[in-house]
């Protein structure tokens, strides 16, 4: 299955795109490690939010976005869902299924 996703990561005051990028790699070994296919990757870089968001008891107004497409199995994606909204480097994150079983039936 095709999915994407959109995260936004907390900016630590030090090194504002280090949260982001650890988070994509911790999600891209899960899906390379479980025979999936990573094929797009982007860092949206570091934005205001558009309110005060609290979470873990801190206030941030400062995200870390990224963008990432790729295919994987449905149990994968649920693995992948249930570490984002356990870690607590993730402010929000939204996976969307994008297609069917492989590209072709995209084309289509």
């Amino acid at each position: 299955m095709l999915y994407e996703l959109v995260g936004i990561a907390r900016v630590p005051m030090v090194n504002h795109h280090q949260e982001a990028a650890s988070m994509a790699k911790s999600i891209g070994k899960m899906i390379l490690g479980n025979r999936g296919v990573i094929r797009d990757l982007d860092n949206w870089g570091v934005r205001y939010l558009p309110g005060i968001w609290n979470k873990n008891r801190e206030s941030h107004i400062l995200g870390a976005h990224f963008y990432m497409k790729f295919d994987c199995s449905p149990a994968v994606q649920r693995e992948i869902q249930r570490s984002l909204r356990t870690d607590p480097r993730m402010l929000r994150s939204t996976i969307v299924k994008l297609g069917g079983e492989n590209l072709s039936s995209l084309i289509d």
